[in-house]
């Protein structure tokens, strides 16, 4: 019997069970934490900044050495219910030399909290992130966001007419779930608890449709996706820069090859 598309229960759930179809999935998470270690131990950082009262209500700032610079503010993964900060420390290098204060966020997890209750975090994070960038190391007209997996489905209800448009010059999503239809059906809403009435509110396709062409104009949006992370984490790619489009809004597909 399907349950979502064309996929079966078992068919759903292997499309985005990563640890399943990642065979080094935990090396490379090890890699990433070790490389993290060494950014802190090598660059100038400021840690667990409050941004709210919750004990994860928390930045990292890697300040580039320029008082002016753009800040990119990144957002880690974890299908919303795992992972830290630190996950996301180990890309803080690339972006310190390249004048861009680099913050990672991180944020309540489900099912502590719900996924709205996740996008809310975020949204407070960038609030303070402009309201303190000349604390953080940067300019609060020259902020961005980005963010993976779950950290992309939040970088990009930021970027969104229901996110803090007004606050960002632009974000990018790396391997973003835009579609929490077929979240809210496979084996990860254990976690999650989604409801039916949950879906369109925190899906940045369906708000992107829901938008009329020629409103207010957000911030562009880079989505980008492994050409090898299977077929439906291009179509939440694909879908969500044809809604854009559709609405008049600045976006750009970006295909990773090897990925």
């Amino acid at each position: 019997m399907t349950v979502f598309g064309s996929y079966d229960q078992e068919a759903l759930d292997a499309q985005y069970n990563n640890q399943a179809k990642v065979a080094d999935v935990a090396a490379i998470a090890q890699r990433w934490m070790a490389k993290g270690e060494e950014a802190r131990s090598q660059l100038s950082c400021d840690l667990d900044l409050a941004y709210g009262p919750h004990a994860r209500h928390r930045l990292d700032v890697f300040p580039a050495a320029r008082p002016d610079a753009p800040i990119l503010a990144f957002i880690h993964g974890g299908y919303w219910h795992s992972r830290d900060k630190t996950l996301v420390h180990y890309l803080a290098p690339t972006f310190v030399a390249a004048d861009v204060t680099f913050v990672s966020v991180e944020y309540r997890l489900c099912p502590e909290v719900t996924v709205a209750d996740v996008v809310a975090d975020v949204t407070a994070a960038i609030a303070w992130i402009h309201g303190n960038a000349a604390r953080v190391g940067g300019r609060a007209d020259k902020l961005h966001v980005a963010g993976h997996s779950a950290g992309g489905h939040l970088a990009a209800m930021l970027c969104g007419p229901t996110g803090r448009p007004d606050l960002l010059r632009g974000g990018c999503s790396v391997s973003g779930l835009h579609d929490l239809e077929p979240i809210r059906l496979c084996y990860l809403n254990q976690h999650l608890h989604l409801q039916p009435d949950d879906v369109a509110p925190l899906s940045p396709i369906a708000i992107a449709r829901s938008m009329d062409k020629g409103g207010t104009r957000l911030p562009p949006l880079i989505a980008t996706v492994g050409m090898e992370e299977g077929p439906e984490y291009l179509r939440q790619r694909d879908e969500l820069v044809a809604a854009r489009h559709a609405a008049g809004q600045p976006a750009l597909s970006v295909d990773v090859d090897g990925g």
